[in-house]
């Protein structure tokens, strides 16, 4: 009898072991770790924490950076992004050149104008006023201004920005060439094909978590799938050790 029970209490004994184990290895299976890349593009896993680099979900040549939380449910990944840190568009204003005019400079991180962006004038309520496309000098110049109430700049591949307008001033934009994704919830389609390698697609940069979550990515999958939507495939790069 004894020895029944002894036999009895090292079954259940054996049996908590082994599902403490599959719960780690579930835990583990969930929890992504260090560098994927695929070309220029990479996602950086540390602990709960990923910051991304990729492109081709947004336009061809459109690179989209963030970092943030992520969580995995099923075959979704989910990344709540936060602030920022790298280079983002910024501005400054000086004292105008001419009274009749204000002019608007876009110029690169490195200070070389930049061509092709798009400026628009707003009034208070959002509603556009007049829009330009800076020249080879990264210049825009608005002559009628009395009613501007903000200014916007932006571009396919640039981070924009929107800035209150003040009378008497000209404005240096400095703009940063990535589309940054932040304080949003990025959603992925993502297939871990093994403990080197996953594939993922862009399902959404600005998930509404506020609605039913199954049911919203569900819909999203499901528009992907019928758009015949790529997946990028990411490697796991590994550590070089030096003798």
């Amino acid at each position: 009898m004894l020895q029944q029970h002894k036999k009895t209490t090292l079954m259940k004994k054996i049996l908590i072991l082994s599902l403490l184990l599959l719960s780690q290895m579930v835990a583990s299976a969930q929890q992504l770790e260090g560098v994927y890349k695929n070309g220029n593009d990479s996602i950086i896993f540390m602990g709960d924490k990923v910051s991304f680099r990729i492109t081709g979900f947004a336009g061809l040549s459109t690179v989209q950076v963030g970092e943030g939380s992520y969580e995995l449910i099923e075959n979704f990944m989910l990344i709540n992004t936060t602030d920022y840190p790298g280079h983002k568009t910024s501005y400054t204003s000086q004292d105008a050149i001419s009274e009749d005019t204000c002019r608007v400079r876009v110029v690169s991180i490195d200070n070389y104008p930049v061509q092709g962006i798009l400026v628009e004038s707003k009034n208070s309520s959002g509603k556009v006023l007049n829009a330009g496309v800076t020249d080879s000098n990264g210049s825009v110049i608005f002559t009628d201004f009395d009613k501007i109430g903000k200014i916007t700049a932006f571009a396919m591949g640039y981070h924009p920005i929107t800035f209150d307008f003040s009378m008497g001033k000209d404005y240096i934009i400095k703009i940063a060439e990535n589309d940054i994704i932040e304080n949003r919830t990025v959603a992925f389609r993502i297939n871990i094909i093994d403990d080197k390698s996953f594939s993922i697609l862009l399902l959404s940069d600005d998930l509404k978590t506020n609605k039913d979550l199954e049911k919203e990515l569900t819909k999203l999958n499901k528009r992907a799938s019928k758009s015949n939507l790529i997946e990028k495939r990411f490697t796991k790069e590994l550590p070089i050790f030096i003798r």
